[in-house]
């Protein structure tokens, strides 16, 4: 997958040096396996967002 993630960046005019592609390829084993953890069939029941604004909660 490592390869892959360079090649979607690629592909997207993204640049990534030589000495972040190992952290990069480290970070998206890390998200995969964070992925493979998650039970899906629960996840259908959740309609709730997280959101950020930007200055806090606005009235």
């Amino acid at each position: 997958m490592a390869e892959g993630i360079h090649t979607i960046l690629e592909e997207r005019g993204i640049q990534v040096p030589e000495a972040h592609q190992e952290m990069l390829a480290q970070q998206m084993q890390a998200v995969q396996q964070l992925r493979a953890t998650v039970d899906n069939s629960q996840l259908k029941d959740f309609d709730m967002a997280l959101t950020h604004v930007p200055g806090g909660e606005r009235p």
